[in-house]
């Protein structure tokens, strides 16, 4: 804010005019005062009438400082005693009285003096710190020292009636027309004020002892300011940064962690970290058996068929972390040979990063990071991409172990139902037919009796009997174990072989078309074996409907009955075995009871791929 301090400030200025202009003015206010005290002679005392040399000393102090208004004081008491004191035209007084006024002038006009030129210098004083506070409030307020410098300069050649500054932050030199003066900070120059090389030496005094001190201040407290905001800025970046790091692993870990397969984490890997790097390209390779690496998820997607398989050869990432198994980075593709070079200089990638994909101890694949521009990629970027090929290892061994337990699971499934064929034909091609023989036997023993023997013939005759009931539970039993139908019929032969067994009338929907794998076969049969068991048995129903439907190699079995409801796996062993069986075979299997409203099992079983037991 601007000093003001009533009228005379235009008069009380920090940068006086020059002195020759000065003594000028006091010469002819002395002149206009001398004249003046003619008329107000004939009003007022001599005494009253020689203080209107006071307004002349009053600014000659304010305006040039206390020496030349000390001497126009003794100027202006001279002028006075020259023309007003008797004998006039003559230095001296004629009486004691005439001294005294003389005197009187010259103490009124000494201190006035002195006061004056103590308000000039506070109103100095003021306007340097109207300019210390301008320049504080700029510069410690800026975010960017180098837009406010100059308005900075503008403030300080206002103040100090400059016609022109500049400020540099750097060493200027002077020259002819301009002087440099240097703002330091202990030793170290923090820039260059630049003012014109005629500047009045007292406002170059200003500027040395006052100005530029403040100014070296300030723009120091204005530079650590700016290195703090940054910091604080490159904090706050890392933080958020960081933050958005954690939440798309989390994202991705998420996925891990749910069992989603591979390629939906692959997918997630690129997509996150392409929103995370922004202008950046994303892609996951897979090094395969023929010495190429298959692209299985890229981001942005854009790779048509014929550059998903690449091969490894020529200068790139692919090569260098096979080789080394560790991350690997190529800055310019400007003269790399290869397929893969040829490609990255065709759609504009410059620079490319790998980090290897460590799968169990073996290199399973590659996680790629490229970018557009000419310099190379950030120094983080492995880092930054190692936590996400972690996930994605993770996520492969996942799948790896599931799809073996699967397997094994299903293997053991195929070798019990091997193992019961296995038992099934024993008991038809030993006991029954050892049973057989001997019933044959009895029977020709029965038929070679006399008639006069009728006890014996009647006892081998309930012998007879009970062999052939042994006979018919032995092949109800060997059905059981295996039905001999589903191996040579498939499976709707051994379906309606089961509905015509079944206690409870049985609704036929049957589309499976071509035949499935024996070990799919043999668990859609169980299943539908155990349901009618139990709608018979438990559920007390009146009919079973039996729908099964084979759609994209994937078997669906439908099995509703009408019965009381109320089925729990949890407390029966023979739905827990067929679900069991299901899930081992990569299927699934849900069971709706409600109570009093029927019992619904809804399976499916994948056909496709199932792994056989060993021979």
């Amino acid at each position: 804010m601007a000093v003001h301090v009533g009228s005379l400030s235009q008069l009380v200025r920090p940068t006086p005019p020059p002195r020759v202009v000065g003594i000028a003015v006091v010469a002819l206010l002395i002149v206009v005062e001398t004249l003046l005290v003619y008329p107000l002679r004939q009003v007022m005392t001599p005494v009253l009438s020689g203080m209107i040399y006071i307004a002349g000393v009053l600014v000659a102090s304010m305006m040039w400082g206390m020496w030349l208004g000390l001497a126009t004081a003794v100027a202006s008491t001279l002028a006075f005693d020259f023309f007003h004191v008797q004998p006039v035209g003559q230095f001296g007084a004629s009486n004691v009285r005439e001294v005294v006024e003389l005197a009187i002038l010259l103490l009124v006009a000494v201190p006035m003096s002195a006061v004056a030129d103590l308000s000039r210098l506070r109103a100095a004083q003021a306007a340097e710190s109207d300019l210390t506070a301008e320049m504080a409030r700029l510069l410690l307020h800026a975010d960017d020292l180098t837009a406010v410098l100059p308005a900075v300069a503008q403030s300080i050649a206002r103040s100090l009636e400059l016609p022109e500054a500049a400020i540099h932050l750097a060493a200027v030199p002077g020259d002819d027309r301009r002087s440099a003066l240097p703002l330091r900070a202990s030793t170290v120059q923090l820039g260059t004020l630049v003012v014109p090389a005629d500047v009045p030496e007292r406002t170059m005094q200003r500027l040395r002892e006052r100005v530029v001190p403040s100014l070296a201040s300030l723009l120091q407290a204005g530079r650590e300011r700016a290195a703090v905001l940054e910091s604080l800025e490159a904090s706050r970046e890392q933080l958020r940064r960081l933050a958005a790091e954690q939440a798309a692993l989390g994202r991705v870990a998420k996925l891990v962690a749910h069992g989603s397969p591979p390629p939906d984490v692959f997918d997630a890997i690129t997509t996150e970290l392409h929103d995370l790097l922004d202008e950046y390209s994303t892609w996951l390779c897979r090094y395969e058996p023929d010495g190429k690496a298959s692209v299985v998820s890229s981001s942005p997607i854009g790779l048509s068929a014929n550059q998903m398989r690449w091969p490894i050869e020529g200068e790139n990432v692919l090569i260098k972390v096979r080789d080394t198994g560790r991350a690997a980075r190529v800055d310019t593709f400007e003269d790399a040979p290869g397929p893969v070079a040829a490609f990255a200089r065709k759609v504009g990638i410059r620079a490319v990063v790998g980090v290897p994909i460590v799968v169990d101890g073996r290199l399973w694949g590659v996680a790629g990071v490229a970018w557009p521009r000419p310099e190379p990629l950030p120094a983080d970027t492995e880092a930054r991409v190692a936590d996400f090929t972690d996930l994605a290892a993770t996520a492969i061994a996942n799948a790896d172990s599931k799809a073996e337990l699967a397997a094994s699971r299903a293997r053991l499934v195929a070798a019990a139902d091997q193992a019961r064929q296995r038992i099934e034909r024993d008991l038809h091609d030993g006991a029954m037919q050892h049973f057989l023989a001997v019933a044959m036997q009895l029977g020709a023993a029965q038929a070679a009796l006399p008639p006069e023997q009728q006890q014996a013939r009647a006892e081998l005759s309930r012998a007879l009997f009970g062999l052939n009931s042994a006979m018919d539970n032995l092949r109800e039993l060997s059905r059981g174990i295996h039905p001999t139908l589903l191996a040579s019929g498939g499976l709707p032969s051994a379906l309606k072989a089961l509905a015509r067994r079944s206690l409870v009338p049985v609704d036929l929907d049957l589309h499976t078309g071509r035949r499935m794998p024996p070990v799919v076969e043999m668990a859609a049969y169980y299943i539908v074996s155990e349901a009618l068991t139990n709608a018979a048995k438990h559920a007390h129903a009146t009919v079973v409907h039996v729908q099964a439907t084979t759609r994209d190699d994937i078997l669906h079995l439908s099995i509703h009955d009408d019965g009381i409801g109320g089925a729990d796996p949890h407390r029966g062993t023979g739905l827990t075995g067929i679900q069991d069986r299901v899930e081992a075979l990569g299927g699934h299997l849900t069971v709706t009871s409600p109570v009093g409203g029927g019992t619904l099992l809804l399976a499916t079983i994948p056909a496709a791929t199932v792994p056989c037991a060993p021979a």
